[in-house]
């Protein structure tokens, strides 16, 4: 049961929009206090101090006139959970008392929220006691930074940013982004040192974040065997370890050596395993004797084992098992309980269930509904047989390379979150995917829903979470519907996939590597172009619309922010480049349609100087973006193969992120010499 008792939405939602949403909150009688009459920290004997807020960590650690912040630790009339937390508001002040220090960090990061709300809107903070602890003890975010690197500070900020909604995990797939001593071969030229990830590691911990390691397996190997190809287990490929030479566990276990000293303190070990295409190919494979499916699940034996022996709990993305027992598709469908009971056969699975180790988590990866038949059945399987499982949704999924959809995915996060709580799973990760490298501050909408769905799975619904977090993030009152930009951006996104083509897909991890670009207007035939495009200038028309509508919002909330304006600049400059392409297209029909020599030789210019446009948009979206991270590869660096085809592998420069305007702008060009 989520809520003990809830009085929160009725007598707070207005002013104080916590984020995420307490268990419970009980306002009480009496008068409250201003967030500038809090005075002083008094800590209890044996209590310590928690990492606290801007607001509160100014402030003296000792008696004075005024109100305090009263710091215990008791077991007595507080949550059962290591995170739980009462928070109680009266004449003297505020009292937060915890069973463990991560449950007084957690609710000084409570009075943070409120504390900001009695500012930012000039409302005194009411006398009330909340009670509060998550639904979901482990509460991860995963960083993906197998293509691009921020900047270190980056990285801190997003501990802090984490921590201040209640997540407590990072799972980083490093790839060849760490420097690893044992095979330094394997770390790209601007890997993060040990020492450095140690120290953040660290930091993380002070907050309580556990950062673990996710060192890919067996498949997505590239970054190591494009330096081993005797590794290989299929000499043309770099995706395949071979599973049957020692040689390859002797180099996956220095790599995890590496990655477990770089990041101490975390309970986990990630060892990847999914997505494998060839494993049986190899002479020393077909020497076993053994099945793909039996060789896979050795390797897993294997890296499992070693896991375990050094203080690990190891996971494991559990799709190829259910590829080999032939329910893959049926579990990634939404096909209806009378559909799924007629389909749904897991004999091959009973039969191999005692190959799957029971130490292991099985990552249970599904990155829309989560909560269709199929899936829940899936789950079902895998408490009926005693195994562990962890659920992973996804805040970016691959789906766009500049901006998650459907709300930042929150949808798909709120409901594996219920499933997980529901079910008693593991735990519970937002992936982020970096196939198509978003910046990561349009991902931040996901991973807080994720801070607030993990805690609250029962908490707001879609459009009230919407409403939190514009408050929380920018200072924005839900009233003011600042934030409704943010809806119509995800919506352009669609047009600017395919704009400017008649084939082919941007990101060419969706299946598609060829694309035919636009055809151009022929001057001895007026109009033809224009009506062989009709669709796509008309819809180009409603985009010019929407992108007016979106600048307009922006230029507001960039005003009106109270915080985080740099978010609100790097939406601005995608909405620049996702306009790039209306603004060519309509340029171009402009020309095309042009009713005399005159107004054509006007038209012409407009479409040069769109074709000019490009380089000082660019220029503006490079800027913003490279505040946080590096837009390019470092001298030195050595790419793999990839046959996942990833958009953001296209080129080591930032290149890719423009794959049909800068081939478009170069064939505009021919055509107006």
């Amino acid at each position: 049961m989520f809520f003990t008792l809830n009085l929160y939405a009725r007598s707070l939602d207005k002013v104080f929009q916590l984020l995420p949403q307490p268990q419970s909150v009980e306002v009480l009688a009496g008068k409250g206090f201003m967030y500038d009459e809090l005075t002083f920290v008094s800590v209890a004997p044996g209590t310590p101090v928690p990492v606290l807020g801007a607001l509160t960590d100014v402030l003296p650690r000792s008696g004075r006139a005024g109100k305090g912040l009263f710091l215990q630790l008791s077991g007595q009339n507080v949550p059962d959970s290591p995170e739980g937390y009462v928070l109680e508001v009266n004449g003297k002040g505020v009292t937060v008392t915890a069973r463990t220090e991560a449950g007084l960090f957690y609710g000084c990061q409570t009075l943070e929220q409120l504390l900001e709300d009695s500012r930012d809107f000039g409302r005194e903070i009411p006398q009330m006691k909340i009670t509060d602890y998550p639904a979901i003890a482990y509460r991860a975010v995963h960083l993906d930074t197998k293509h691009h690197l921020d900047r270190m500070e980056y990285y801190y900020r997003m501990v802090d940013r984490l921590a201040r909604y209640k997540m407590n995990v990072i799972i980083w797939e490093l790839e060849d982004k760490l420097r690893f001593t044992r095979r330094p071969e394997v770390a790209a030229p601007n890997a993060i040192s040990k020492q450095e990830m140690q120290a953040l590691c660290r930091y993380a911990k002070e907050r309580n974040v556990e950062i673990s390691p996710l060192v890919q397996g067996l498949g997505h190997a590239g970054f190591i065997l494009k330096h081993h190809w005797e590794l290989r287990e299929n000499p043309a490929s770099d995706w395949e370890f071979c599973p049957s030479d020692p040689r390859t566990y002797e180099v996956q276990f220095d790599l995890y050596l590496d990655a477990l000293e770089a990041m101490p303190y975390g309970k986990y070990l990630h060892v990847g395993g999914d997505e494998i295409t060839a494993i049986g190919v190899d002479e020393r494979c077909k020497a076993t004797g053994k099945t793909a499916f039996e060789l896979q699940m050795i390797w897993l034996k294997k890296v499992c084992q070693f896991a375990v022996d050094h203080g690990r709990v190891p996971i494991f993305w559990d799709d190829m098992p259910l590829k080999y027992a032939g329910i893959w598709e049926l579990v990634l469908s939404d096909k209806s309980e009378e559909e799924v009971a007629k389909a749904w056969n897991t004999d091959k699975l009973d039969k191999a269930v005692d190959l799957f180790p029971k130490e292991c988590v099985y990552m249970r990866w599904k990155y829309e509904d989560a909560t269709a038949p199929a899936h829940q059945r899936l789950l079902k399987w895998y408490h009926d047989k005693g195994l562990k499982v962890m659920g992973a949704t996804a805040a970016a999924a691959g789906d766009s390379p500049f901006m998650p959809r459907r709300n930042s995915r929150s949808e798909y996060v709120k409901g594996f979150n219920r499933l997980v709580a529901e079910n008693h799973l593991e735990g519970i990760l937002a992936t982020s995917w970096d196939d198509g490298s978003p910046h990561l501050e349009t991902v931040w909408r996901g991973f807080i829903a994720q801070g607030e769905f993990g805690w609250n799975p029962s908490a707001r619904d879609i459009e009230a979470f919407k409403q939190a977090h514009a408050q929380r993030e920018y200072g924005f009152r839900p009233e003011d519907n600042r934030m409704a930009f943010l809806d119509e951006l995800e919506k352009a996104v669609f047009f600017f996939d395919g704009a400017l083509v008649t084939s082919g897909r941007r990101n060419p991890a969706w299946g598609t590597t060829a694309f035919t670009l636009m055809e151009l207007p022929d001057k001895a035939k007026p109009g033809a172009w224009s009506e062989s495009y009709k669709d796509k200038i008309a819809q180009a028309r409603i985009e010019a619309g929407r992108y007016e509508k979106i600048t307009e919002g922006i230029k507001t909330a960039k005003a009106k922010a109270l915080r985080n304006r740099y978010t609100l600049q790097v939406y601005e400059q995608t909405n620049n480049l996702q306009n790039y392409p209306v603004r060519l297209i309509l340029a171009l029909n402009a020309y095309d349609t042009a009713k005399d020599e005159a107004a054509q030789k006007i038209a012409l210019s407009e479409v040069a100087e769109v074709c000019d446009y490009f380089d000082a948009m660019r220029a503006n979206l490079e800027s913003v973006y490279s505040e946080t991270r590096f837009m390019q590869q470092p001298e030195g660096f050595v790419s793999d193969l990839n046959h996942h085809n990833h958009l953001s592998s296209k080129t080591y420069n930032s290149d890719w992120w423009y794959y049909y305007e800068i081939p478009m702008v170069r064939k505009v060009r021919a055509w107006m010499k």
